[in-house]
């Protein structure tokens, strides 16, 4: 019989209900503080041993990673600060379900899966928190690469906050002259002055002359919310029928109440 103790009745029972196909083989057994998960009248080999094995990665993936991340983050890269440790991880738990395309994460699951395997050959009996211990202990190194790589992802998402607040205050206290400005989504964006003239490429060039920011200097002409951040209306109103454009929700995070949104049958000028 193949038995593993846990000190936490809760894991325990995610472990028992991973163990899917295989559930009838196994007892789940409770007294006081004491939970135990039972392999019944076989021993632990062929499918029950690979049932286990992925039972135990999804357990050390939920339960255990991020409380030792945690641990890295403050004892190897020397963060503090409670909020920035949680946002931190909240990023982990984003790269569980879908790492950012085109970062090479390390291969921690793999390394933990190999563990995983080794320790249970051969084995009647587990403490799982003697385990799992062991187990990100050996994964180590490789933890602390890719926590390494969230918080690399947290300095950009850090840094992408900023500008915004930098294009926030552009686009609140600039008084560039601007009172009203028209935004048509129509087979790309194109702005209007409030007379219904399109706003060119020559008068955005010009305006970043005279208002120089350098939350703008480097931005191109062609990204469709640079004409809207150098010109920096008190009222800019976007005519569009698609509400999930992620230029126009920047537009309207970025301008926040001096940015509406109508439908395109409002826009008030003829296209030529």
């Amino acid at each position: 019989m193949f038995c593993i103790h846990f000190s936490n009745r809760s894991e325990a029972v995610i472990f028992y209900n991973a163990i899917v196909s295989e559930q009838k083989l196994w007892l789940f057994k409770e007294q006081g503080d004491r939970y135990e998960v039972k392999l019944i009248s076989t021993s632990l080999s062929g499918t029950a041993y690979v049932e286990s094995i992925r039972a135990f990665l999804q357990l050390i993936r939920k339960r255990k990673m991020l409380g030792w991340m945690e641990g890295v983050l403050k004892h190897k890269y020397y963060y503090q600060d409670d909020q920035e440790i949680q946002r931190i991880l909240e990023i982990a738990r984003d790269f569980e379900d879908k790492p950012p395309s085109g970062l090479k994460l390390p291969p921690i699951y793999h390394y933990i899966r190999a563990f995983i395997q080794d320790y249970l050959i051969a084995r009647t009996f587990v403490k799982f928190d003697d385990m799992s211990a062991e187990c990100l202990q050996a994964a180590h190194a490789c933890i602390i690469e890719y926590t390494g790589k969230v918080i690399d992802e947290y300095k950009q998402e850090e840094s992408y906050q900023l500008l915004l607040d930098s294009w926030r205050h552009r686009v609140h206290d600039q008084d560039t002259g601007i009172q009203l400005m028209h935004l048509l989504d129509q087979d790309g964006l194109i702005y209007f002055h409030d007379e219904g003239n399109p706003i060119s490429e020559s008068e955005t060039r010009l305006y970043m002359r005279q208002y120089p920011d350098k939350s703008i200097d480097d931005l191109p002409l062609e990204w469709p919310v640079t004409t809207a951040l150098v010109h920096s209306p008190d009222q800019l109103v976007i005519y569009s029928d698609e509400s999930n454009d992620s230029n126009l929700e920047l537009l309207m995070n970025i301008f926040e109440e001096k940015a509406s949104w109508r439908p395109k049958s409002q826009f008030p000028f003829k296209m030529a």
